[in-house]
């Protein structure tokens, strides 16, 4: 990240040595994938614990740049609290659909959210540059305080989301009775376009597009 060093490829250029896909299908489940594409860039893991104050998430075993299935699911359960409980978790929790998905603390979600790779992604170095470095309650911002340039990691590339059931069954929403796994599908495709995942979501990091076929 500093003087333009990187420790792997700027650029994945494949993915075929890595089977995990191929593995999934032979779990006994009923799955969903959903292939999408970066619409700007993705911030993923950068407020994770880094000698350089910014971190970007690698896969453990691979050393490449994915999203890991506990941010997607939590990704998406943020995104239904706000569209479908007004922000209310609380209420959310009371809601019999809503634990069928996610679970609860008495409940298993039944809903599996396996990680996202993407089979041709690229690190970009990007910067933050606070203006006002030295600013708060007790300092105002003024035009002596120097901007404090921070560089940090962004991907680009095509994700691959997959989402799995043990038995698909109907949930009922409101008057409306749709399969568990479609409707976690068609919110999961949804969220990633209109609410987006990783840091700085408010300023366009981390949205996706749906690939045309």
């Amino acid at each position: 990240i500093y003087y333009d060093k990187y420790c792997f490829e700027k650029e994945q250029k494949s993915f075929e040595n890595i089977d995990y896909y191929r593995q999934l299908e032979k779990l006994n489940l009923k799955t969903k994938s959903i292939e999408l594409q970066t619409n700007w860039r993705l911030s993923i893991g950068l407020g994770a614990t880094s000698v350089y104050e910014t971190s970007l998430t690698l896969h453990y075993i691979y050393g490449i740049p994915y999203i890991s299935g506990s941010a997607i699911k939590g990704s998406l359960r943020s995104f239904i609290i706000n569209k479908y409980f007004e922000n209310d978790e609380d209420k959310a929790l009371k809601t019999l659909w809503f634990k069928e998905i996610f679970g609860s603390q008495g409940n298993q979600g039944k809903i599996i959210f396996f990680d996202a790779f993407s089979n041709n992604a690229k690190i970009e170095k990007d910067i933050m540059n606070p203006h006002y470095p030295d600013y708060d309650e007790k300092k105002p911002p003024t035009d002596d305080q120097n901007p404090r340039p921070i560089n940090f990691l962004t991907v680009t590339g095509k994700f691959t989301f997959v989402i799995g059931v043990k038995k698909d069954f109907k949930i009922k929403i409101g008057e409306e009775e749709k399969s568990i796994l479609l409707f976690v599908e068609e919110k999961l495709k949804e969220s990633l376009q209109e609410f987006g995942i990783g840091a700085k979501t408010s300023i366009g990091y981390g949205y996706f597009d749906v690939i045309l076929k």
